[in-house]
């Protein structure tokens, strides 16, 4: 099931949602994109909406694969198409960007290039134990309040869509399989190592909340990409899902103008960077 926001416009952005997380993560993003002019795609990424033995089966290739498809596909049909993404789809953008190097502009929101946040486990340290020995197969990491959302009336129609959800066009995951935390662990993994080449328009928005990844790694990313045109923005009232929580206004705001820079950018040959 793909989502999608379509008033013929020049330009699309193509969303990716999250880890073990479902496109209605990027619903009220999607709307501001779409007011702002831009033709939206949000799409289900493989594994996702369906069930955990699919969510098991699924390697961070075919998560990349899918999302070089999906971005070809609309290249084909627009004269720009950004790329935006929260947890994983953050990282999916930066990656399509190491081997698109003509993507006006790429924003990573939230990427968990640890998991290292503060709602994390002291006994952390002990993960590998159970992702590469035969445990990883039965293991999983039950995900427990605040489920990555600061905001209490938020946080509540999260687990609505964890647990009460009939409709599988929405269903969130309660816990995530060993085997796909692997694959989140390599994808951090292969980012770091090719971080450098990234040369695309980068903005990066996280939160010093963030209760699943810390902000270190997405600091780690700005600094060591070599964009010329970049920026990050750091947020301070929101956890992890950042496109649903307390700041998600200030995720849109900063997003579209970002994009709508970097846009003028290609045809007026503009450059800027800012840190804030």
């Amino acid at each position: 099931m793909n989502f999608s926001i379509v008033n013929d416009n020049k330009k699309a952005v193509l969303l990716l949602h999250g880890l073990t997380g479902t496109p209605m993560e990027l619903r009220w993003i999607a709307k501001d994109f779409s007011k702002a002019g831009y033709d939206v795609y949000y799409p289900v990424l493989p594994g996702h909406c369906s069930t955990m033995e699919e969510l098991k089966k699924t390697k961070w290739q075919d998560l990349y694969n899918f999302s070089k498809e999906f971005y070809l596909n609309l290249k084909a049909k627009y004269q720009e198409v950004f790329v935006a993404g929260l947890c994983v789809g953050g990282m999916l953008g930066l990656m399509l960007g190491f081997e698109f190097q003509d993507i006006p502009a790429i924003a990573s929101w939230s990427p968990v290039m640890d998991i290292d946040g503060w709602a994390i486990p002291w006994y952390r340290f002990l993960l590998p134990l159970g992702l590469y020995t035969p445990l990883k197969h039965i293991y999983y990491w039950k995900e427990k309040e605040p489920y990555g959302i600061k905001n209490e009336a938020m946080r509540k129609k999260i687990m609505s869509m964890m647990f009460n959800e009939k409709s599988t066009d929405a269903m969130a995951y309660d816990k995530i399989p060993a085997p796909i935390i692997l694959e989140l662990k390599r994808m951090g993994k292969y980012i770091k190592k090719h971080i450098k080449s990234l040369t695309t328009p980068l903005l990066i928005i996280h939160s010093k909340e963030d209760d699943l990844s810390s902000i270190k790694g997405a600091n780690f990313v700005y600094k060591k990409a070599s964009s010329p045109v970049k920026k990050f923005v750091e947020l301070s009232n929101s956890y992890h899902i950042i496109t649903m929580d307390n700041e998600k206004d200030i995720v849109s705001k900063e997003s579209i103008e970002f994009f709508n820079i970097c846009s003028k950018a290609n045809k007026l040959d503009y450059a800027y960077t800012e840190n804030v």
